[in-house]
């Protein structure tokens, strides 16, 4: 993607990243979530599971792990996507940030050539 070079361009481009920004913090809502109901559901799988099984404290632990395979595995994807949403809103707001420095750039050109009625 180039860069804005007019002011319009900059408020266009600012206004489609603040849209990608709302997206992506919704999406973050509803990972956190989806990854909170999940870990539960994992952790309550294995507390079951170890409550159930017979053996010594070791076998118990490990029996209850793999019984808790599956929770414990949509879990950890859920706690994987909500990470990358993070990363992606970091993006969209250092994307943000660079924008504002292009339109103040764009401003300064702007009064330096004494455009839009002078100071």
């Amino acid at each position: 993607m180039t860069a804005p070079a007019t002011a319009n361009e900059v408020v266009r481009n600012l206004a489609e990243l603040t849209r990608e920004l709302r997206d992506r913090t919704s999406a973050y809502r509803a990972a956190e979530y989806d990854a909170a109901l999940k870990r539960h559901a994992a952790n309550m799988a294995e507390s079951r599971s170890f409550l159930a099984a017979d053996g010594a404290m070791e076998l118990r632990k490990h029996t209850a792990r793999v019984a808790a395979d599956r929770a414990e595995g949509d879990a950890l994807i859920a706690e994987a996507l909500v990470r990358i949403l993070k990363a992606e809103i970091r993006s969209i707001e250092t994307r943000i940030d660079v924008g504002r420095t292009f339109g103040a750039t764009v401003r300064a050109e702007l009064r330096t050539l004494d455009y839009g009625g002078g100071s």
